[in-house]
């Protein structure tokens, strides 16, 4: 045994007096520096670019196999500017000498000092590395390529270093056809020793700079990794990303993010990746959560889900909108957990649960597609009110009073009040298909106050449709269809609906965000579609037709007392308008179809019933200048009957004239007696000359059942 271990220290003696011969001999006898200038013309012959060594090239032999340099640089293709595309200031790499006599390549520690890269691509899409990489594989070789199943162990799986040392490092990437570029800087990385099964402890650090997006952050990666844990598996621990940015692209303007991962599993054999232990944090949310992926080759596929804590969301509420929501208690309580699946070309969340301080928020959500998107959507909302939420000055532009005009004139940007963007985003109706829903109880929005509503949403090829909605609101129902077509050169808009119920008090009261006078039980209800086309608001108020019929009984008019006028013109035979002591007037029912041609709506049925009173009315309303031009002709009657009552043709007495014109958000009133008289005396006449016919013929002009006249009695005298 003991002459055995003499043999065998006398062969590793000569052997190791035979490598450290030959070391010698190579560092007396070869010069690497020699040879920098055949690298550099083997480079420049292959790929056109300059290889340039600005300082010395020295090896190393023994306890490792290496080589050390001074700075380096390669240059870039022809058209790519002088800048090099990639240098370094040193550079230091060895290979255990051992581990290769026994055919094993174990790398010692490698280090890069000052490396610098830069990734471009011109006005053209050429890219600035595309030459190293040899020709482009085809798209179709490439997936029967990913589609291969692996048939040999990862890189990760071989990777043995003593460690690695990265510092001061740039990397920039910069595209000319979209504008976008980004610089790494001050790019930091070390990692200790990697061997297999071993575990390896790494940290990494560097500045970023976006010029589009524009921003800036401080980036910094921290963790530990076993690599070949065994059959080709890998785990990570420990993981951490810290991120502070700032600039116009960080909603807030700044902000701080954290993503934590207590363990990631990786079997390259199996295809297979699974994530436990995940954490995540910004602007006051904080989150946990797990995933699992498979197919990593060819997908990857991942599933898992997500929990975020009860937060105070004004942070990001601020963050988002820039400006505090109108209610300051707004936000104070978030929560959220939501299940995902995503893959190649698609993104599920089956099952999303969140609240919103007194909301509830449940659905699901499902997005498909890469170019043109396809959303499927089932939502169910209930005790949301919205404008809590907005912000303070878009809530009151939302509720008040005025809706874009100044003394009746409709605010237009530009010739014909065309908006220069478009009111409507037509390519991307055409580009996307919708298919969903959205069920809610108890909801808010832009002060109207839900009890109920059902909305599906349908987009297929640049229509859009939305209905039939279903909603109940202040003591009645709302059924509507609304169409957007976007086919042609204009957007076209179509819609129809029955309001029925309805009370009109605290509806329009909600919707001017001031009490409104006007009260009434409503229906309303399009005899054809409201139709029009265009992409703004004033060309689509131009072009609007159709015709609706409306009908409010029990009612209350406000801003006149027409019972009042009437009494008082006739009292003074004077043309100035009183509205009496009380502005407003009661009033059975009011009954009418507008048709609308063009923006303007002709209103020539009016027929309004109050106790002592009726009324009919004639005019035009311009919808798209908010101008009003009606005259109604009020009579008062010997009759306490409202709704129900006869009509003002049936009743006697002569009609007052009373003219409104004006902003209908602003109406004036003025009554004109004298020119009555005129037409009175003639109606009076023809009425008197219908009685005549009556009494002689027994019949009603007005369809009413005879009830026998001077003729009938003259038969039956016979």
């Amino acid at each position: 045994m003991g002459s055995r271990m003499r043999i065998l220290v006398i062969i590793g003696g000569a052997a190791a007096a035979l490598f450290a011969a030959a070391a010698v001999l190579l560092a007396v006898l070869v010069d690497p520096n020699k040879y920098t200038g055949e690298a550099a013309s083997l480079v420049k012959a292959k790929t056109g670019r300059d290889l340039v060594f600005d300082g010395a090239v020295r090896l190393t032999f023994f306890p490792r196999l290496g080589v050390a340099t001074g700075g380096v640089r390669l240059g870039n293709p022809p058209g790519f500017g002088d800048k090099p595309f990639t240098r370094v200031s040193r550079a230091e790499v060895s290979i255990k000498v051992l581990p290769l006599l026994l055919g094993r390549v174990e790398v010692g520690r490698v280090r890069l000092e000052g490396l610098e890269m830069r990734l471009e691509r011109d006005a053209e899409g050429r890219a600035s590395w595309a030459d190293l990489l040899g020709p482009e594989e085809p798209a179709q070789d490439a997936a029967k390529d990913a589609a291969k199943p692996d048939t040999g162990p990862s890189l990760l799986s071989r990777l043995s270093m003593d460690g690695l040392s990265v510092a001061d490092a740039t990397l920039v990437l910069e595209n000319r056809q979209t504008g976008a570029a980004y610089a790494v800087s001050d790019l930091d990385v070390e990692v200790k020793a990697i061997h297999a099964g071993r575990p390896a402890a790494f940290k990494a650090s560097c500045e970023l700079a976006s010029r589009r997006p524009e921003l800036t952050a401080r980036l910094e990666v921290s963790g530990t990794a076993t690599l070949n844990a065994g059959d080709d598996r890998h785990v990570f621990t420990d993981l951490a990303l810290r991120a502070t940015a700032a600039g116009k692209a960080v909603p807030g303007g700044k902000a701080e993010f954290s993503l934590g991962l207590a363990d990631l599993k990786i079997d390259f054999a199996q295809q297979t990746a699974q994530g436990g232990g995940l954490t995540f944090s910004a602007y006051g949310a904080r989150g946990t959560g797990q995933f699992q992926a498979v197919n990593l080759r060819q997908g990857p596929d991942v599933k898992g889900r997500l929990d975020i804590a009860d937060f105070n969301g004004r942070e990001l509420s601020a963050a988002l909108t820039g400006r505090a929501p109108a209610d300051a208690a707004a936000y104070q309580h978030i929560t959220a957990s939501l299940e995902f699946k995503s893959g190649k070309g698609y993104l599920e969340i089956p099952d999303l649960r969140a609240s919103l301080d007194d909301a509830r928020v449940e659905g699901r959500l499902r997005v498909t597609g890469a170019e043109k998107k396809a959303y499927a959507f089932d939502l169910r909302v209930s005790g949301l009110d919205a404008d809590r939420f907005l912000p303070a000055r878009k809530r009151e532009a939302a509720n008040g009073a005025g809706g874009g005009a100044v003394n009746g004139e409709v605010k237009a940007a530009g010739e014909g009040g065309e908006r220069k963007a478009g009111l409507f985003p037509v390519q991307t109706l055409r580009d996307t298909q919708i298919d969903g829903q959205i069920s809610a109880e108890r909801l808010t929005f832009r002060g109207l106050r839900f009890a109920s509503l059902k909305l599906p949403v349908m987009c297929r090829g640049g229509v859009l449709d939305i209905g039939p909605v279903d909603a109940r609101l202040y003591d009645g129902t709302l059924r509507a269809s609304t169409r957007l077509d976007v086919r042609g050169e204009h957007p076209a808009l179509s819609q129809s609906l029955v309001l029925a119920g309805v009370q009109a008090k605290p509806l329009f009261s909600d919707l001017k965000g001031k009490e409104s006078g006007f009260a009434g039980v409503m229906h309303v209800e399009t005899l054809t579609p409201l139709v029009c086309q265009g992409d703004g608001e004033h060309a689509l108020k131009r072009s609007l037709s159709g015709r609706v019929r409306f009908h409010v009984r029990d009612g209350v008019f406000p801003g006149v007392n027409l019972g009042g006028m009437v009494a008082d013109a006739r009292a003074k035979n004077s043309a100035a308008g009183h509205t009496g002591a009380e502005k407003s007037t009661k009033f059975g029912s009011l009954d009418g179809t507008a048709v609308i041609q063009n923006g303007v709506a002709a209103i020539n049925d009016l027929e309004f019933k109050a106790p002592f009173l009726r009324a009919e009315g004639r005019g035009a309303v311009d919808i798209a200048t908010r101008q009003v031009d009606y005259t109604i002709r009020a009579k008062l009657v010997a009759s306490t009957e409202g709704q129900g009552g006869g009509s003002a043709r049936g009743a006697l007495g002569i009609p007052v004239p009373i003219h409104v014109t004006g902003p209908y958000d602003d109406l004036s009133y003025s009554t004109d007696y004298l020119r009555a008289l005129g037409q009175g005396a003639v109606e009076a006449v023809g009425g008197v000359v219908q009685g005549i016919g009556e009494v002689i013929t027994g019949k009603k002009s007005n369809g009413r059942k005879s009830s026998g006249g001077l003729l009938d009695s003259v038969k039956k005298l016979f």
